[in-house]
């Protein structure tokens, strides 16, 4: 049975167990990347099946409910949170080690903007998540793999999951307070061990900048798909959001 997928990109068709998706130059490293992963016994992510005649990537289908806008209550939870903390902190483990298996020749989608502690997905949404009530139990695209900080790809997580979103965005939800105690939560179960929260929100404002750059850097080079993001008032609504974050919480104790 054949049917589209809903998501941010189009072109995307699953049929039976198998999804069906544009390919693109960096195709093949991230395919290597999610074959080391299933190898290390991280089988929440999509499996190769190669690129087909027509230039579409053939991955297997990742189980699970993913949110494209609001979050359901489920998803809302600290349980929820807690479960990707660790399942975030599991694939940057595996990440880091996968370093050493780079030659640096590798193609990527997004350009490397910080130093070099392991692979990060770069996309770290809901909507690039699969939930089984409150357990997330799968993580999908990985067009947007590329090497990196740990810090780089929480900070987008962060922005996410917490939220860090202003009032006026309607995927925001919580009190400053509520997300206070899920900032804490989040890196105390993703361990600060690994991780340094020193300076998180400037981050994560220059995780969203860095977003918004890029999405007119593509607008401008002809992407229909960015054009169209900025024309439903995407680039607002991230700007709104980091002058948000800038006045709530940067420099501000959380």
């Amino acid at each position: 049975m054949t049917e589209h997928l809903d998501g941010g990109r189009d072109n995307i068709i699953k049929n039976n167990d198998i999804v069906y998706r544009p390919s693109h130059e960096w195709t093949s490293n991230v395919h290597d990347f999610l074959r080391y992963l299933h190898k290390c016994g991280f089988v929440k992510v999509p499996l190769p099946h190669g690129i087909n005649k027509d230039g579409q990537e053939l991955v297997s289908y990742v189980d699970g409910e993913v949110f494209n806008n609001e979050l359901s209550q489920d998803a809302r939870s600290d349980d929820t949170l807690i479960s990707f903390a660790k399942f975030i902190r599991k694939f940057h483990d595996l990440g880091a080690d996968y370093i050493e298996c780079l030659n640096g020749n590798e193609k990527w989608m997004l350009s490397v903007q910080t130093e070099i502690e392991t692979m990060c997905h770069g996309d770290l949404a809901p909507y690039n998540t699969a939930l089984e009530g409150k357990r997330v139990v799968g993580l999908i695209d990985f067009d947007t793999l590329h090497p990196g900080s740990r810090i780089w790809d929480v900070s987008y997580a962060l922005y996410r999951w917490i939220p860090l979103m202003s009032e006026d965005n309607p995927e925001n939800f919580g009190t400053r307070s509520d997300k206070s105690r899920r900032i804490e939560l989040f890196f105390e179960t993703y361990g600060t061990d690994a991780i340094d929260r020193e300076g998180v929100f400037d981050w994560v404002i220059r995780r969203l900048e860095y977003l918004v750059s890029y999405m007119k850097q593509e607008a401008n080079n002809g992407d229909e798909s960015f054009e169209q993001h900025i024309n439903d008032g995407h680039i607002k609504s991230y700007l709104e959001d980091v002058k948000y974050i800038g006045e709530q919480w940067q420099d501000k104790p959380y």
